[in-house]
């Protein structure tokens, strides 16, 4: 009788097979059959088959049935390879084609870890070092895979698959193992290699994302039923319908003002293109700041999405991204107040949020140890999340962004504040989001006051968005530019200038370009206005923590007369209201978004954005220590001819700014060409980021006082599974009260700080929430 082959300690291989097929089912729910085409759903389940037949071995058997006992060699447990082997095995035999068996090499070597990658040499034409995909050919990895391969239970891997495994056997019995290396070897270099080689640059993008979804969708399906303990809940989708009469229900009838008339002008123009180009791919909305873009998304997805459901197709999911968490609290707070409207309560089946200081519940309906692999697979109708996120599910090889690619595809995206991705990402993005928008049947919306040029080919929602800024007339820039102004100077102008604010009842923010700058300048409008004056200066920046600057924010949203000092961390997307605003000099693209706060709803006359040039006392720019200098010098030479410029002229200059960069700039040549050929890259967050320095992050632990306690619970939990899981439960009550810095080399975070768990905790004294960290002498921070 043959022995059974298991895959996990309580299930055989064939149980997991058939496992994966009803996760496949599940997953298909949610996508057309534009996507998960038949030869994808053919390549699936080849990939299902074949995955795990390398647990065959004696070695690993052995180690499933008891892991906690077992004493082999840990090497010779190991199964991904093996599963390789077996997979191009089968290719050759069969005479697979040969863009199908990479995706099932790829897949079957990395679905515990990630996508391989190729060296460049691989497509210059010459001998090169061997990938991560065919890296068994020699030495001890090939020793390795000879004794596995004679390990392997054939017919019992036969019965739980019903796979034909004869040609490898037949050559390992035969002791032609040295023949079967070299034909697999040359089977990846002279046909595998040679076919990714020959595909254009556009075919090379559409196959990777190809290859992504089916990496993916196998992904969760591998995970599924070993993750939830109620598959009823997982197989079925019952979907929620957002609805496109609650945004008009929850407008309703608002002041008649010249704002809000167009704003509403604005929408009616949105749907109209809507209705006239339901079948296009990807759209564009350049609109003025304050014109309700918030809405103007939710109406295009919704919309679109109703049209989508009432063909035969399932409801697309709609992803919304945003470049900071700062606005991500007021997005949702909007999409809670829409589903309110048509009388239902948030849970995680309507509405997602995804970021690092987003809880990890999901609905009360279902049991507590499912709730993870329903967020983390975003089985959500609506899903809210930051470009980090969005960009590592659709460009990061790792198996654990990867898994959740698929929600990207048969999807409605909004791109929110597109402008702020950095210019090395332009090309990559443009060609990507096109391919996803064929290959994978997605709608994406790419909106901006400023839009980048690299939105090249969409439809745009507003086709005539330039009489809309002629209309905006809230503000206008100007620019004191022709003389550097001392921090010194500059605090002597604001207490000769705050009589007449105060008395004026004015509601002021100044915005800066580094933390030590704007605390310099938040205590000196707290000194001055100490003197017989009651108007709260309010300080938002990074050394505050996400809590405290939530409910600054909300505190200035009231309206009253106050001062605002911030750093840049408040000119995107903040939803708030000012008289006047004061900005060191920054590029463009970030001056038009702080000018997004002045005047908000245009229900005053025309107010003023002043730009300073701010310098130490060493002469240094504050704006240089901060900025590219390639943005910083398209923006002094745009506007050095430039005293005063009203909103209306604003959009030609914004025009004229990315153009430039675009013409001097990096724009990402390179790391497309690395994306579509399968190359190592830098990572996605360095990408979009930067290069991060040296940090060290504090939580100010007073403001969730209960939270130490739960750390210490999370880290006593045995199971290792478990307490990751309870420690990922903590990163948002973790995020929220966290403040990170940049240090000098010779700093110790012990000196303010005490460890626990890993975490540092901030001890009292070091943190106020006016004025955030009090670390003054003890760190350099910017």
């Amino acid at each position: 009788m043959t022995e059974r082959v298991n895959s996990h300690p309580h299930l055989f291989l064939s149980e997991h097979i058939e496992q994966i097929n009803k996760a496949l089912h599940g997953i298909c729910n949610w996508h057309s059959q534009e996507t998960v085409t038949p030869s994808i759903e053919n390549t699936l389940q080849k990939l299902v088959l074949l995955h795990d037949v390398g647990k065959g071995t004696t070695a690993f058997q052995d180690y499933i049935k008891n892991p906690a006992e077992y004493r082999g060699a840990t090497n010779e447990k190991s199964h991904t390879t093996l599963s390789l082997i077996f997979t191009l095995a089968k290719a050759i035999d069969e005479n697979w084609d040969e863009l199908e068996t990479f995706i099932l090499a790829a897949a079957a070597r990395g679905h515990h870890g990630r996508l391989p990658t190729i060296p460049e040499s691989k497509f210059d034409g010459v001998s090169c070092p061997e990938w991560d995909i065919d890296n068994f050919a020699g030495g001890e990895k090939a020793r390795l895979i000879k004794k596995q391969l004679n390990m392997v239970n054939y017919s019992g891997l036969t019965k739980e698959t019903g796979l034909d495994l004869k040609t490898v056997s037949q050559l390992i019995a035969n002791d032609n193992f040295s023949r079967l290396l070299t034909k697999l070897k040359k089977f990846l270099t002279n046909n595998i290699n040679l076919k990714l080689l020959s595909l254009s640059e556009r075919e090379a993008v559409n196959f990777r994302l190809k290859a992504q979804l089916i990496y993916s969708v196998f992904l969760e399906a591998d995970k599924a039923f070993l993750a939830v303990s109620e598959p009823a809940h997982y197989l079925k989708r019952e979907a929620r319908h957002w609805q496109v009469r609650w945004i008009d229900q929850y407008i309703g009838s608002p002041p008649d003002t010249k704002t809000n008339r167009l704003r509403l002008k604005v929408r009616g123009d949105v749907l109209k293109v809507v209705e006239q180009n339901k079948t296009d791919r990807v759209y564009s909305l350049t609109a003025p700041t304050g014109s309700g873009k918030t809405l103007l998304a939710a109406t295009w997805a919704f919309r679109l999405r109703e049209i989508i459901a009432s063909l035969p197709a399932a409801p697309p999911k709609i992803i919304i991204v945003l470049p900071f968490l700062s606005i991500i609290d007021q997005t949702i707070k909007e999409y809670k107040k829409l589903l309110q409207t048509g009388g239902y309560e948030a849970d995680g089946a309507w509405l997602l949020t995804s970021h690092s200081l987003s809880d990890r519940n999901y609905a009360e309906w279902l049991e507590k140890e499912d709730e993870p692999f329903f967020v983390d697979t975003w089985r959500s109708e609506l899903v809210i999340t930051t470009y980090d996120q969005f960009l590592m599910n659709l460009m990061d090889p790792r198996a654990k962004y990867q898994m959740r690619f698929h929600s990207l595809c048969d999807a409605l995206i909004v791109m929110d504040e597109v402008q702020s991705l950095p210019c090395k990402l332009w090309q990559p993005l443009e060609s990507i989001l096109n391919s996803l928008s064929i290959t994978c049947n997605s709608r994406i919306l790419l909106m901006s006051a400023t839009l980048p040029p690299f939105v090249k080919n969409a439809i745009p929602l507003l086709p005539a968005y330039e009489k809309y800024f002629s209309q905006f007339k809230r503000y206008k820039f100007l620019f004191r530019l022709k003389d550097k102004l001392s921090i010194e100077k500059f605090k002597e102008e604001l207490e000769k200038r705050l009589p007449i604010w105060i008395e004026g009842k004015k509601r002021v923010l100044i915005t800066l370009n580094t933390r030590k700058c704007a605390r310099i300048i938040r205590d000196t409008l707290v000194d001055s206005i100490m003197e017989g004056h009651n108007l709260p200066v309010y300080f938002i920046s990074a050394d505050v923590t996400p809590l405290d600057r939530l409910k600054t924010i909300e505190k200035i949203k009231e309206g009253k007369p106050c001062f605002v000092v911030s750093t840049q961390c408040i000119e995107a997307g903040v939803d708030i209201d000012m008289d006047l605003v004061i900005r060191d000099f920054a590029p463009l693209d970030s001056l038009v978004q702080i000018a997004g706060r002045c005047n908000r709803d245009g229900k005053k006359e025309r107010c003023q954005v002043e730009i300073i040039d701010l310098v130490d006392e060493d002469e240094n720019r504050y704006s240089e220590m901060i900025y590219d200098p390639v943005h910083l010098q398209v923006t002094r030479e745009l506007i050095k001819d430039i005293m005063e410029l009203p909103e209306e002229n604003v959009l030609d200059l914004s025009n004229r700014y990315f153009n430039q960069l675009f013409d001097k700039k990096d724009t990402g040549r390179v790391h497309l060409k690395r994306f579509a050929r399968w190359q190592e890259d830098l990572p996605v967050h360095e990408l979009l980021r930067g290069k991060e320095h040296r940090q060290y992050t504090f939580l100010v632990i007073e403001e969730d006082p209960s939270l130490q306690e739960d750390m210490d619970k999370a880290n006593s939990v045995a199971d290792r599974w478990k307490r990751r899981e309870a420690w990922r439960r903590l990163a948002g009550r973790i995020a929220m009260v966290s403040v990170s810095i940049y240090a000098n080399p010779h700093f110790q975070p012990q000196q303010i700080a005490n460890e626990h768990w890993g975490h540092w905790l901030l001890r009292e004294g070091y943190y106020s929430s006016d004025r955030g960290l009090l670390v003054e002498g003890t760190v350099a921070i910017l």
